[in-house]
């Protein structure tokens, strides 16, 4: 068996050579942990949230056209995924959609005969979720991408929604 300390450890290296490697040793693990941990994005995100009825305003129904504004939002984060249950479905029912957070596109609840899906990413603290939703019409395939920005400040979810060059700003309260 071979010695591992021999390529390892040099005997003829200064001690403070030894020393500055063995602290940038230790520097890149710990940057290493806080990048793992900061690729868990915003727990703060996680809770109930109610819409703040000032922030309505634009396109059918107040949101951005297609698109149903949420009065009420149930929010889960995990390493993996984000989960969003909103009252967005036929009658305000509740509808789930999952974001994974592993760069991969995902199905995710849309209108009647439309493919609807969603790829998700941290951006630092903020969640960007971009979907998609697409249908063969009788002259070929039809589509539009809205991005929607999650950020947090203390107990208030900004929801900002762009659809080419129409953004919304939707607030949203922390239900108690």
């Amino acid at each position: 068996m071979r010695d591992v300390r021999a390529k390892t450890h040099n005997p003829g290296m200064p001690v403070a050579h030894r020393r500055l490697q063995t602290a940038a040793l230790a520097l890149a693990l710990a940057l290493g942990a806080a990048d793992a941990v900061f690729a868990q994005g915003n727990p703060s995100l996680a809770g109930m949230w109610t819409l703040d009825p000032a922030s309505k305003g634009g396109g059918r129904g107040g949101g951005v056209p297609g698109f149903p504004l949420a009065t009420q939002l149930v929010i889960n984060v995990s390493p993996n995924d984000v989960t969003v249950a909103s009252d967005t479905g036929s009658a305000q029912s509740i509808q789930t959609s999952v974001y994974k957070l592993d760069g991969s596109v995902t199905s995710v609840p849309g209108p009647l005969g439309w493919e609807t899906t969603a790829k998700a990413a941290w951006q630092g603290e903020a969640l960007a979720v971009t979907i998609r939703r697409s249908i063969t019409g009788p002259n070929g395939p039809i589509g539009a991408n809205v991005t929607d920005v999650y950020r947090i400040s203390g107990d208030t979810l900004t929801i900002e929604r762009t659809l080419g060059q129409t953004t919304q700003k939707l607030v949203y309260r922390r239900k108690s």
